[in-house]
């Protein structure tokens, strides 16, 4: 299963609007990716880039966030966020398994948590690896199929500091 975007972003930790603004872009101005694959995650899945009849992509959100944009996923954790990707309607075009995650290490560090959604039935909920903000999209977007992401989890495993 290869990676296809865009890809939630959810922000489970205070963050500034210039933060999301950076990272946002970052993100954005790699010339090999050169779109805006991170959505901002809110609580209204009819918010979220819907898929078109015609097939053609969607993008996340784009930069410069409104300065109202509220944080529905602060101090929630892992579970809360695959409650919600396992949730969302079929119409809802995110990627179902790969997201990102901004943690308080993470945002003020202008990286990006890169994370996988677990079985449910495992243990914990997904596994996440920590990426630059100008690579996170890149890593995303060359993520081969056969990826064994238990491996690249035991290299560099990111714990989540909420």
């Amino acid at each position: 299963m290869t990676a296809t975007p865009p890809f939630a972003l959810f922000v489970l930790a205070s963050q500034s609007i210039r933060t999301l603004n950076t990272v946002l872009q970052e993100a954005h101005d790699d010339p090999s990716v050169d779109t805006w694959w991170w959505y901002l995650a809110t609580l209204d899945y009819r918010a979220a880039p819907q898929r078109k009849p015609d097939g053609t992509g969607q993008i996340g959100t784009p930069t410069p966030v409104d300065p109202s944009f509220s944080f529905p996923f602060v101090e929630k954790g892992l579970e809360d966020v695959a409650k919600w990707l396992r949730g969302k309607p079929r119409n809802v075009d995110l990627d179902n398994r790969y997201f990102g995650v901004l943690d308080k290490e993470a945002g003020k560090s202008g990286k990006v948590a890169i994370c996988r959604l677990n079985d449910p039935k495992e243990k914990e909920p997904a596994w996440c690896i920590l990426r630059d903000a100008d690579e996170s999209t890149l890593f995303l977007a060359g993520l081969p199929s056969d990826l064994d992401w238990n491996e690249l989890v035991e290299i560099g495993r990111y714990t989540l500091e909420l």
